[in-house]
């Protein structure tokens, strides 16, 4: 809350600092806004991203909030299709998003939409020693009873050479 309505240098610097003066930005001038994370494995992009959504639902006054809380909400099932463990990181992201938060006017939420890069389509065939595949597949088979795994012709994840290397 503190950094809500703040621009840069007024506060100590923060994510919310940079998330506030682009918000601030946009609706003093109309103009898009445009935040670039980035940085090398491990270093946080993917927790940045989420804080900054929330900061912008946060300060989003509108009467409901169903839209910012969609696109939060969004956020862990995109990453079971995305993330994996690298020897690097337990939780690595392995693509890269373009997310776009639409506002209305008067400074409302409207919607989002995100676009994804897949930068380890090798991920799915072969893995490095001690690094596993993307967490929706074992989250599938983990999720699903004996009779459901029976039934659709699936077993444990260890099974599976995609999955054990």
């Amino acid at each position: 809350q503190q950094y809500e309505g703040q621009l840069i240098g007024k506060l100590p610097p923060h994510i919310f600092a940079v998330s506030s003066t682009s918000y601030v930005r946009m609706r003093s001038s109309g103009l898009n806004q445009c935040l670039v994370i980035s940085g090398e494995s491990g270093s946080g992009k993917t927790e940045t991203t989420k804080l900054i959504v929330q900061y912008l639902a946060s300060i989003n006054k509108h009467s409901s909030n169903l839209i910012s809380e969609q696109i939060l909400e969004a956020t862990p099932l995109l990453e079971s299709f995305g993330n994996a463990k690298t020897v690097q990181n337990n939780n690595s992201s392995r693509f890269g998003k373009y997310l776009e938060i639409y506002f209305d006017a008067q400074g409302l939420i409207t919607g989002a939409k995100l676009s994804e890069f897949l930068l380890e389509k090798s991920r799915i065939v072969g893995l490095s020693r001690g690094e596993r595949n993307y967490y929706v597949f074992y989250e599938l088979l983990a999720g699903l009873g004996p009779s459901e795994r029976s039934k659709y012709g699936l077993t444990a994840a260890e099974d599976y050479l995609y999955l054990s290397q």
